[in-house]
């Protein structure tokens, strides 16, 4: 079976999903806006990608925001074509190109988004975006999303058929020695790993451990970004103990953090949109680590159940709270650090990408035909 795969980035964790897909299929792997690597994550890709070397892929050039090749590619004939994006009017553009391509070859069209109902501006450009998403996804063959936010926001508010709507769980490529061992040591770690802007909302978390008062803690703060500045201001003016913050740090020596801290939190808030999903749990889970996120982590239903707590965005004492009955009761901390590494092993491992992935591909074939 020949599929188009059209997807923006070579984010690294998806590098394996995309090998696995060319093992079984006749992949031809196209990135559209390569860029976003270095826009989002400071990381540069190269002609030469590692991690998908005997995988048939093409990286476009841009020219004003536009792929330029992509309707070349998109003319060819497939079994089957796999985009969607619309992040930005190029992007949407290219989306509806490659929706209409498909239908005059009376090809299948799959949509793979990460969105979920988050808060949006109600303007008019907001509506007819809306508008124009919901016909695309509406006439789609298929979308395949990472979790259930996202699917109730396809099936609810874009009134998408349920059974057009494929719950695909993102995976992480996570390798490394976990050793649940590793934190038992007297001092209890509090850990952040992300960017360090506002959408991530860390000044919440400094606020609940401001207010935590708990001795014998550290909160360590991984990673960079526009409001590290204001960040380390607010801790020196509340005068906070014990809070680190050490920068953007290499794979290696995040694993030394992880392994030893004794939940992790991630604080994300709407601004403008939610967190799509955030892969940090995915990896702190790996290694044994009780999860705290809020309901603007678009992985948190499907990720936490007894392995931590969703609390309200914005909301430092929910946080503080949630921190206390972690970091207060061992047996409960020891029985959601074994729990996270059992979600992990049990439901987000890429075989379970795989799976997913070729039952919406039967499904689609089937109806199609």
């Amino acid at each position: 079976m020949k599929i188009l795969f059209t997807h923006n980035t070579a984010m690294w964790y998806r590098l394996p999903f995309f090998k696995e897909l060319s093992k079984i299929y006749d992949l031809d792997l196209v990135f559209t806006h390569i860029g976003v690597m270095q826009e989002v994550y400071d990381e540069n890709i190269n002609n030469q990608i590692e991690g998908l070397e005997g995988v048939n892929y093409t990286i476009l050039p841009n020219f004003h925001g536009f792929a330029r090749g992509l309707i070349s590619k998109a003319r060819n004939s497939y079994d089957i074509t796999i985009g969607g994006s619309w992040d930005t009017p190029q992007e949407l553009f290219e989306t509806i190109i490659l929706y209409g391509i498909t239908k005059i070859k009376k090809e299948p069209f799959i949509i793979w988004r990460e969105d979920w109902d988050w808060e949006k501006d109600n303007n008019i450009k907001e509506k007819l975006l809306n508008k124009i998403i919901k016909y695309l996804c509406n006439h789609s063959d298929a979308i395949l999303v990472p979790g259930t936010l996202h699917k109730e926001y396809f099936t609810k508010k874009l009134e998408v058929p349920e059974n057009h709507v494929q719950i695909m769980p993102n995976v992480s490529n996570i390798k490394g020695n976990a050793d649940i061992t590793m934190k038992n040591h007297p001092i209890k770690k509090i850990l952040y790993v992300g960017r360090l802007i506002e959408r991530k909302g860390v000044i919440y978390l400094l606020e609940a451990y401001d207010k935590l008062k708990m001795e014998n803690t550290e909160l360590i703060i991984i990673g960079s970004g526009e409001e590290e500045e204001k960040l380390k201001d607010y801790v020196k003016e509340k005068n906070l103990n014990n809070v680190i913050f050490t920068g953007k740090i290499n794979n290696e020596e995040l694993e030394n953090y992880y392994n030893e801290s004794n939940l992790v939190v991630i604080p994300s808030i709407n601004k403008g949109m939610g967190d799509p999903w955030v892969f940090v749990l995915n990896e702190a889970m790996y290694y044994y680590n009780p999860i705290i996120a809020t309901t603007a982590v678009g992985a948190a239903p499907d990720m936490i159940e007894d392995n931590g707590f969703i609390v309200p965005e914005k909301d430092s004492d929910a946080l503080k709270n949630a921190i206390e009955m972690i970091l207060n009761d061992k047996k409960l901390e020891k029985e959601m650090s074994l729990k996270s590494k059992e979600i992990i092993n049990n439901k987000f491992q890429y075989s379970n990408m795989i799976n997913s992935f070729e039952e919406c591909i039967k499904k689609v074939i089937k109806e199609y035909n």
